[in-house]
């Protein structure tokens, strides 16, 4: 970890742009990689330092224009990510709208076809006189099926 005082003059820039590019990057020693002598969290405060003091920080990476010779429009499509829930979510609000808007021409119809049901349309006036309610169930349940 870089000390108080290393900390400083690599804020004050006292330290050569080679030595912090060097301090900066993984070490490859004996065929094994070594950490970093500046962790990303001591180079982004030396970063703020530097901007704070209006200088330019001369790591700055720049934005990717070359995609392995691709133009962006020319890149192969990638699956689509996410849940499929959330990417269907506005046609399934569509189809539910024009749902709801039939909703009260078929609560209409449910409500006359159970009233006619209760009033026990289809059925002889001898058997609404003399049949109890569960013969009369019973005999159109029959009839539905």
């Amino acid at each position: 970890m870089a000390h108080r005082s290393r900390l400083q003059g690599l804020i004050s820039g006292q330290v050569s742009l080679e030595r912090m590019a060097e301090m900066m990057a993984p070490k490859l020693v004996d065929g094994r990689w070594r950490k970093p002598e500046l962790s990303r969290r001591l180079v982004a405060k030396v970063r703020k330092a530097w901007l704070q003091d209006g200088k330019d920080w001369p790591f700055e990476q720049k934005e990717r224009t070359n995609y392995g010779g691709w133009a962006i429009k020319d890149l192969p499509e990638v699956k689509m990510k996410g849940k499929k829930v959330d990417r269907q979510k506005v046609d399934r609000q569509k189809i539910i709208e024009e749902r709801m808007k039939q909703m009260p021409k078929m609560i209409e119809e449910y409500r006359e076809k159970f009233r006619a049901w209760r009033r026990c349309d289809g059925m002889s006036p001898i058997d609404k006189t003399f049949m109890t309610p569960g013969q009369l169930r019973r005999k159109q349940k029959a009839q539905q099926n």
